[in-house]
């Protein structure tokens, strides 16, 4: 991905729920959540698989953790 990519994804995530923030071409937070993805090593298609993974994760554990 480039950095205008990686601007874009991080203006369209919240459509779908998703709060992303980047420098450049890393990725620092997700949902608030510190991380350091480096964009710049995955095609855009790859990313969003990645990223949906990581919140399938989320809801999953949210899910067992129910109170």
């Amino acid at each position: 991905m480039n950095e205008e990519q990686v601007d874009r994804l991080c203006r369209i995530a919240p459509k779908y729920g998703l709060q992303l923030a980047h420098e450049g071409l890393i990725i620092t937070e997700i949902n608030e959540q510190t991380t350091s993805f480096d964009a710049a090593t995955y095609m855009p298609d790859q990313l969003i698989d990645m990223l949906s993974k990581i919140i399938a994760t989320q809801m999953k554990a949210d899910l067992w953790q129910w109170q």
